[in-house]
């Protein structure tokens, strides 16, 4: 095993936590795609995760009943922020490569540091707006980091065709753009 491949499994191992009641099977599973999503990052970015420049915790959680795609929440002020990568155990049936393209997305909140909600925009439309903006830009550094095809096939699996072109569209617009998207 590559030096690379470990500091990545035992990265996962320690930023993994089950709060449901899940077998070694699945436990193993979740492990070995999300040690496969940190391995297909470029080195610059994985090394912000392994040096511990973003932090996370990674959350598998009980099933709530209904459908869920997998979500980022801030924690702490802006200097000393860590993030919670909250998924849930029905995420482990997904295909192998939507699996991957939406946790990247959560990596791409977590490189373009999202902040809480209580730092967004009040209006209900700037919300709305801002929202949106931050889903574009972690798609966007998803594309940057070369992963489009992981990002198009979480897109393809959860999105209706009309909102997958117009994500893309956005995304295209923002890297044409060029700058700080984030």
């Amino acid at each position: 095993m590559e030096p690379r491949d470990t500091d990545i499994r035992s990265y996962v191992q320690g930023h993994l936590q089950f709060d449901a009641v899940i077998g070694d099977q699945e436990k193993a599973l979740f492990a070995e795609r999300l040690e496969k999503s940190f391995s297909v990052l470029p080195h610059t970015i994985l090394e912000l995760f392994l040096l511990d420049e973003r932090r996370i915790t990674i959350k598998i959680t009980q099933d709530t009943g209904f459908p869920l795609g997998m979500h980022t929440t801030p924690q702490g002020d802006a200097g000393a922020r860590s993030y919670d990568i909250v998924m849930l155990r029905e995420h482990q049936n997904w295909s192998e490569d939507c699996f991957i393209g939406g946790f990247l997305r959560e990596l791409g909140h977590v490189v373009c540091q999202k902040p809480p909600e209580s730092e967004w925009p009040t209006a209900r439309g700037d919300r709305a707006r801002f929202k949106e903006h931050l889903e574009d830009a972690a798609d966007t550094a998803v594309w940057r980091w070369g992963l489009r095809h992981y990002s198009m096939a979480y897109l393809q699996a959860t999105f209706p065709p009309h909102w997958v072109e117009r994500i893309v569209e956005r995304v295209s617009e923002m890297m044409l753009e060029g700058g700080d998207w984030c």
